[in-house]
């Protein structure tokens, strides 16, 4: 029991680690776009680059907070039912939809993406929608690893429940 636990606490740091790293991603984010808008309409000098590094920013910024938000319990969930059942009979049901759908759709997502990205980067792929052609490898990397970030958060949460479900409580 006691290295279950020393393994949720370490997964549980890494994605404590990781969402407060990523939210510095927000403040790059906004002093880009507040740029972008002063640059526009103070100088009528709209810069080429802001659309498509919105979007990049945006979106990694998006998909890698998910591990975060699962640590937190911001996920949402339709709770009809589930907020009246015991703290056992939920450690049962995330158990069990955690087997069901939570690691084979993640784990496929994670499996088909990896083969994505190295194309990606073997190609030097680049975005045809934006008038500079930025590279977008980098950014199509987030993806395995936010899922990656995400699968592993699900672990920790699946052995949580586990311990619940064995001991009754978590701790």
């Amino acid at each position: 029991m006691e290295k279950i636990k020393m393994v949720i606490k370490t997964i549980d740091t890494i994605s404590e680690w990781s969402g407060k790293t990523i939210s510095w991603l927000v403040l790059v984010f906004t002093l880009m776009l507040g740029y972008e808008v002063f640059s526009r309409y103070v100088f009528n000098s709209p810069t080429i680059w802001a659309f498509d590094l919105s979007y990049m920013l945006g979106g990694s910024y998006f998909i890698l907070g998910e591990a975060y938000c699962l640590l937190k319990k911001r996920h949402v969930r339709i709770d009809i039912f589930y907020s009246g059942f015991s703290p056992r009979k939920k450690a049962w049901v995330d158990m069990v939809f955690t087997v069901l759908f939570f690691f084979p759709l993640w784990g496929g997502l994670l499996y088909i993406s990896i083969p994505y990205v190295i194309l990606s980067w073997e190609i030097g792929e680049r975005s045809e929608g934006g008038t500079w052609l930025p590279i977008i490898y980098p950014f199509k990397t987030v993806i395995p690893v936010a899922i990656f970030l995400f699968l592993l958060q699900g672990l920790s949460e699946f052995l949580r429940s586990m311990l619940v479900v064995i001991k009754g409580d978590p701790s």
